[in-house]
């Protein structure tokens, strides 16, 4: 396969999970995941680490001097971790890039030392939070209405995946849920909302399901962040 094709590649929007969930084929290159097999990947996320190396011991700088430099970004979309590396001679361009930073990536899927990560074609920083919210709904209503290709799973494995796709809330989840906005709602009167840590320390629920809430009522629109890590209600 030429360049040319290789980079005319659909990009498939998804979330991080769907690639750490996914089966790698290395004689592909890519990623089978419900959405079908992916080489080509966009995904929203925040940088929560940016480290800057530089190639065959050369001393990494934002200059334009340095060639064979490599950008490491660990992003996270509240679904998963994932690692986009940026291979640029002039690391230049990407310095106001920061942690906290929330990012449109699009680029090739890449596997080495058991470590699936992204090697990136374009990144854009995002201003407007709506566009998470939009990409979002875009892939939920893509998995709840698309189509969706399973892979190797048996029908009582596809029905669990079903179920955990689809399924109406439990009341217990029903329960937590609303316990998250209430105490998100009731620091939003007189204050400015929230940290997600504080928010953690008041209910008794793991960090990844907290995470799952917000998003949820992010979606829902009953919540917003203030700021970095603060929610409040609208």
């Amino acid at each position: 396969m030429s360049e040319f094709q290789r980079r005319r590649l659909p990009a498939i929007h998804c979330w991080i999970k769907h690639l750490l969930e996914g089966q790698f084929m290395a004689e592909k290159n890519m990623v089978n995941t419900i959405f079908g097999s992916i080489k080509r990947v966009r995904i929203i996320g925040t940088i929560v680490e940016k480290k800057l190396k530089g190639i065959n011991n050369t001393t990494p700088q934002y200059n334009n001097e340095i060639l064979n430099t490599r950008i490491e970004l660990e992003l996270d979309d509240s679904t998963g971790l994932i690692r986009a590396n940026i291979w640029s001679g002039n690391p230049k361009p990407y310095k106001e890039l920061k942690k906290g930073d929330l990012v449109d990536v699009v680029g090739l899927i890449n596997y080495k030392y058991d470590n699936l990560s992204i090697s990136t074609e374009i990144i854009k920083k995002i201003e407007n939070p709506n566009k998470l919210l939009l990409r979002n709904a875009e892939i939920i209503k893509k998995i709840k209405f698309g189509k969706i290709d399973f892979f190797q799973e048996t029908e009582q494995e596809k029905s669990n995946i079903d179920l955990l796709l689809f399924e109406q809330p439990t009341n217990s989840k029903d329960q937590f849920r609303e316990s998250v906005f209430s105490i998100i709602d009731h620091f939003s009167q007189n204050e400015n909302g929230i940290s997600f840590t504080d928010l953690l320390n008041k209910i008794e629920i793991s960090e990844d399901k907290l995470r799952r809430y917000i998003r949820d009522l992010e979606m829902e629109s009953k919540i917003y962040q203030s700021e970095e890590n603060f929610y409040q209600t609208y």
